[in-house]
C-alpha cells in the first residue's frame, strides 16, 4: 500500500481496495474511492499536486506493470474521477507532478515528460492520444536514492532529477540535472551540476556547471582543481539513505544521525550549489528526509522513534557567516513538545479513533506513544504547517500511519 497526505487529505492506493481518500482530521471514514481496473500489478509510485481549479486535486499513480493513471479528486462532491491512463515501457519507481506535466522514472532508468491532456479531451483516455510525451532520456548514470522535481517557470518547463554517486575526493555526493522544455516539450537546454564544489567549502566562491575528474583530483569548469590531498568539509562514505529536493532546498540523510543540506542556485545563466552544512539533531540513523520549497523539512529515524521538524530559513540567512544560526533550526516531535498534549501511553491507544483498512490501520492522535518493540518509524508520508503523517511497521507485518497535529 502506497499514502500520500496532500492538502489536508490522506491517499492511499492499493490493488485490493484502490485508489481511496480520507480527510486527515477525520480518519472515520472514507470519503470517497475508485477502484484500480486498469492494471492488474501493484502500484509502485504516489503523488499528489493541486490542479489549475481550486477545488480539484490530481493524483497520479505509477505501477508496476509500466502504466501509470492520473485521477481528479473534488473537494467540494467529494468525488474521485479518472482523469487519463496511459501505459509506458518497464516499472515505474518513482514519479513527479505539477499540473499538467508529469515526470517520471522507470526501473530501466528512463525518464520520461508527459502533458495531461485537459478533461473535456475525450480522446485523453485512448492510448494513441499524439503529442502527450513530449520527452524521453535515458539515464544510465543516475543511481539511488534519487529524487524528481518538475516546476513551471514562465514559459518553460524545468524538469530535474537529483542523484547521488560516489567521487574518490569527498566520497558519496550528488548530481542535479535539470532539462529546459517550452510549453511544446522542445528541449531549450540541459544543464549539470554537483555537489563536489560544496563539500570542498568552495560553493560559495563561484557557480560551477559541472566538472570532471583528472589524475589530481576533480576539475570543475572554470577549471579549478581541488588537489586530491585536500581533506573535504563534507565526507560521505556511506551513500545517502533518502534525497529529497524541493527548489531550492537539497537535502540528504545518512547512517552517522546526520542530514546535509544544499541550496540549488538556477538563473538564465546557470545552475549550481552551493551552501553544504550538516545538521545535526538525531540521536540514531535517519531513515528518511522531505523538505518543502518553503524550507520545512521532516525527518525520520530508522531507530529509536525520533521524528524532527526543521526550519531551514534560519540557515539560508546564515549563508556565508561563520557564525551558527540563532536559536534551534530544528524540534523534535513528541508529546512533551505540546504542553496542553498528556502523554499517551498504549492503553490509551484504543480511545483514539480508528479505522481499518485492509492490512493498514490509520490512528488520528496528536502524538500517540508507541514502544520500540511493538512498530518501527518506517517513512514520512507527507506533512503541511501544522500536521506531520508517518508510517509505522509493525513486526508483524502491518502497517501505522500517525498523525502528529501541532495545531
Amino acid at each position: 500500500m502506497l499514502v500520500k497526505f496532500y492538502s489536508g487529505f490522506v491517499f492511499a492506493v492499493d490493488l485490493d481496495n484502490g485508489l481511496r481518500v480520507w480527510e486527515a482530521g477525520s480518519l472515520k471514514s472514507c470519503l470517497a474511492r475508485i477502484p484500480v481496473v486498469d492494471s492488474p500489478d501493484a502500484p509502485t509510485a504516489l503523488v499528489a499536486t493541486q490542479h489549475q481549479r481550486q477545488n480539484l486535486i490530481e493524483v497520479a499513480v505509477g505501477f508496476e506493470s509500466g502504466r501509470f493513471s492520473v485521477y481528479s479528486f473534488d473537494t467540494k462532491i467529494l468525488q474521485l474521477c479518472l482523469h487519463f491512463s496511459k501505459t509506458t515501457n518497464g516499472p515505474i519507481t518513482m514519479v513527479a507532478l505539477s499540473f499538467p506535466y508529469l515526470l517520471m522514472v522507470t526501473q530501466h532508468k528512463v525518464l520520461s515528460l508527459y502533458k495531461i491532456p485537459p478533461e473535456k479531451d475525450k480522446s485523453a483516455q485512448l492510448e494513441t492520444t499524439e503529442g502527450l510525451l513530449l520527452a524521453s532520456l535515458k539515464a544510465d548514470s543516475a543511481l539511488a536514492p534519487m529524487s524528481l522535481s518538475i516546476r513551471a517557470v514562465g514559459s518553460e518547463i524545468i524538469a530535474a532529477i537529483v542523484y547521488s554517486f560516489f567521487h574518490i575526493g569527498c566520497g558519496w555526493s550528488l548530481g542535479i540535472q535539470e532539462l529546459h522544455f517550452n510549453k511544446i516539450g522542445h528541449q531549450k537546454k540541459c544543464r549539470l551540476a554537483t555537489t563536489v564544489d560544496s563539500q570542498y567549502g568552495m560553493g560559495s566562491l563561484f557557480s560551477p556547471t559541472g566538472g570532471r575528474l583528472s589524475a589530481v583530483g576533480y576539475e570543475n569548469a572554470h577549471g579549478q582543481q581541488h588537489a586530491g590531498h585536500t581533506d573535504p568539509s563534507i565526507l560521505h562514505q556511506e551513500p545517502p539513505t533518502s534525497v529529497s529536493y524541493s527548489h531550492p532546498y537539497l537535502l540528504t540523510s545518512h547512517v552517522d544521525n546526520t542530514l546535509t543540506m544544499y541550496l540549488v542556485v538556477s538563473t538564465a545563466a546557470s545552475l549550481f550549489i552551493r551552501s553544504g552544512r550538516r545538521l545535526w539533531g538525531h540521536t540514531s540513523s535517519v531513515s528518511t528526509v522531505q523538505v518543502s520549497d518553503r524550507g520545512k523539512a521532516v525527518s525520520v529515524s530508522s531507530r529509536g522513534g525520533e521524528v524532527r521538524i526543521w526550519e531551514l530559513e534560519a540557515l539560508v540567512s546564515s549563508v556565508g557567516t561563520h557564525g551558527a544560526p540563532r536559536g534551534d533550526i530544528s524540534i523534535q516531535a513528541s508529546p512533551e513538545n505540546k504542553q496542553s498534549q498528556e502523554h499517551r501511553d498504549l492503553d490509551v491507544l484504543s480511545d483514539t479513533p480508528l479505522c481499518q483498512i485492509g492490512e493498514t490501520r490509520y490512528i488520528h492522535s496528536l502524538s500517540a506513544y508507541i514502544p520500540r518493540e511493538l512498530a518501527q518509524l518506517g517513512s514520512c508520508i507527507g506533512f503541511d504547517d501544522e500536521r506531520v503523517l508517518l508510517l509505522r511497521e509493525k513486526e508483524v507485518g502491518t502497517q501505522l500511519l500517525e498523525l502528529y497535529d501541532f495545531t
